[in-house]
């Protein structure tokens, strides 16, 4: 029995659905923030508290740091890199309203000052306003050809969109002008994977956890890579780091439910999906991993239940239907069983099981002559059937 990691192939193809293929999204592959130290001219007193809230900013000092910031603009008002860097502190405490509000407040005061545009994109970007996001940071770039923040929140905003080729020269730029830049290399290990090159995917995303041991969404991103090369081990060991470092990821659990499940341990992946499902309700796959994970305990009614939840909330999930319509034909429903399996092939006609699947509901109907078609459509797909 196959594993399920049921998502949209984010890369150019052909639009089929995959069974193993993982899930980059921008809750995996956050965009990054840059802060710099701006030394007035005429305000040391602003500076001393502009520099001291670039300090605890640093030390994850969030509220220290928004007071510090504060307190410069009270000295201030009209310095517009004080409202840039406040914005990243809003920013890593998710208030991206207020984020954006102060970086239009910088733009407002210095339309040229590029951190405010890169910030104010990386922002868009968790918002996903992909559009805005872009357009930022090319304002930025068309001011600083130089800035690797920028590069590396219009990559991400272009992973999102799907456009994996952009995606990578921007990440690539990044790192050429900041070979540190552990987002960087994140976002073009997500855009390698998507790609189906799991090995880069692999190097990008180890590179990008050497650089930054803290990044969970690298250790997600490398899970998924492992999972897709069979390395159930590796994913397992980068699905908990990165639960470890962040315990409210679902997909970290939807992920190593499905290590776990490869690996045989059928209650484990049945306790990560239960978990993942806690998290976040709307992860259709999920429900698709738990049902096979109930299929194999031989707890039917429970596996059916899944696949009906799976299929309710993503119906173009080729995979589930065939796994819905074999237990249909154990339960005695050929003409379900039939329904099924040709509504898979609509979706993906390379599935030899949903061919094999309804080749036997055939049979079992007394229509001799399509379940031979089938059986020899299923067999030219996937000759091992055979031994079954």
């Amino acid at each position: 029995m196959q594993s399920l990691i049921l998502e949209r192939n984010i890369g150019k193809g052909d639009g089929k659905w995959r069974i193993i293929v993982g899930a980059v999204l921008a809750l995996t592959v956050l965009a990054g923030m840059t802060f710099s130290i701006i030394h007035g001219r005429h305000n040391k007193k602003r500076d001393q508290h502009l520099n001291q809230g670039l300090d605890f900013f640093h030390r994850h000092e969030y509220d220290r740091a928004l007071e510090e910031y504060t307190e410069a603009i009270r000295l201030d008002p009209a310095f517009a890199p004080a409202y840039a860097n406040r914005a990243s502190v809003y920013f890593n405490q998710g208030n991206l309203e207020q984020a954006i509000d102060d970086c239009n407040r910088a733009l407002a005061i210095d339309p040229k000052l590029v951190l405010a545009y890169a910030n104010r994109a990386g922002a868009y970007l968790n918002q996903g306003n992909l559009d805005h996001a872009i357009a930022d940071c090319t304002r930025a770039l068309e001011l600083d050809p130089q800035s690797a923040l920028a590069f590396v929140n219009r990559g991400a905003a272009y992973l999102n969109k799907g456009d994996l080729d952009q995606a990578i020269a921007d990440s690539t730029r990044a790192l050429e002008l900041d070979g540190q830049s552990a987002l960087a290399f994140a976002n073009r290990g997500a855009a390698y994977f998507n790609k189906g090159d799991f090995n880069r995917a692999i190097a990008d995303c180890s590179q990008a956890v050497a650089n930054d041991p803290t990044l969970a969404a690298a250790y997600l991103n490398r899970a998924a890579a492992f999972l897709a090369t069979g390395d159930s081990a590796g994913a397992i060991a980068d699905c908990s780091q990165a639960l470890r470092l962040n315990p409210t990821l679902a997909r970290a659990y939807a992920l190593r439910g499905t290590a776990c499940f490869n690996k045989g341990d059928d209650q484990a992946a049945i306790e990560d999906a239960n978990e993942a499902l806690r998290l976040d309700p709307q992860l259709a796959f999920v429900y698709g991993n738990r049902g096979l994970a109930y299929l194999r305990l031989g707890d039917v009614e429970k596996a059916l239940h899944d696949f009906n939840q799976a299929i309710e909330q993503e119906p173009r999930l080729a995979i589930v239907y065939v796994y819905r319509g074999a237990i249909y034909l154990q339960k005695g429903d050929s003409s379900q069983a039939i329904a099924d399996c040709s509504r898979a092939l609509e979706l993906d006609p390379h599935l030899a099981l949903a061919y094999w699947n309804r080749c036997l509901a055939y049979a079992r109907q007394g229509d001799y002559q399509r379940a031979e078609a089938d059986q020899k459509k299923a067999l030219e797909l996937n000759p091992a059937l055979r031994q079954q």
